[in-house]
């Protein structure tokens, strides 16, 4: 029979492992000459964004550093050029959200039995609490039509308290998750 201990510290664990997931996805333009077009790709630039659309979109100059940062790190591992948007085969583009969500854990907190005539008694109670999750999706755009042909998207739980060096290796593990999808298996 497991301890108390054990049993606490196997929660833990459980816990944390929870805390930590990630769940990566892609979606990208199946079509044989997308495909094509993305098999030929070298060289890559940031897109572009009005004034007016980018308060919309990065609001945060260090995550938008961290973020471009990382990206780049990423292609140029794989093999990728950063060049003027002119010369480019395909332009790079991201965006992040963030969405309250609601977690329930339901804890039993003692355990009885009965003598006689009574019964069996348990205490159990339900903890509710609010954490935020965030979403770094990176797109890969098709310069000359300026259509999406490529999304990987990264969503985890945002910790409560983070050091800058946290929140950096937390962007880095995010995008190197995500292209890890990049470019599409031939087949998939």
């Amino acid at each position: 029979m497991l301890s108390s201990r054990h049993w606490l510290l196997g929660c833990f664990v459980l816990l944390l492992a929870g805390c930590a997931s990630q769940r990566v996805d892609w979606d990208y333009d199946t079509s044989a000459r997308v495909q094509q077009q993305m098999s030929s790709w070298k060289n890559y630039a940031w897109l572009t964004v009005d004034k007016d659309q980018s308060s919309a979109y990065h609001l945060d100059g260090l995550q938008d550093r961290r973020v471009r940062a990382a990206v780049n790190r990423d292609l140029q591992a794989k093999g990728f050029r950063l060049v003027d948007e002119s010369d480019a085969d395909f332009l790079v583009n991201y965006l992040t959200k963030t969405k309250t969500r609601r977690e329930e854990n339901h804890v039993s907190t003692s355990l009885g039995y009965g003598i006689n005539s009574w019964g069996v008694g348990l205490q159990s109670e339900t903890r509710v609490r609010d954490y935020e999750e965030g979403s770094l999706m990176v797109d890969f755009i098709d310069p000359a039509s300026k259509e999406l042909v490529w999304r990987g998207r990264s969503q985890a739980r945002i910790p409560d308290l983070s050091t800058p060096e946290k929140r950096t290796q937390q962007i880095n593990n995010a995008v190197d998750a995500i292209l890890k999808g990049f470019p599409p298996a031939s087949g998939s």
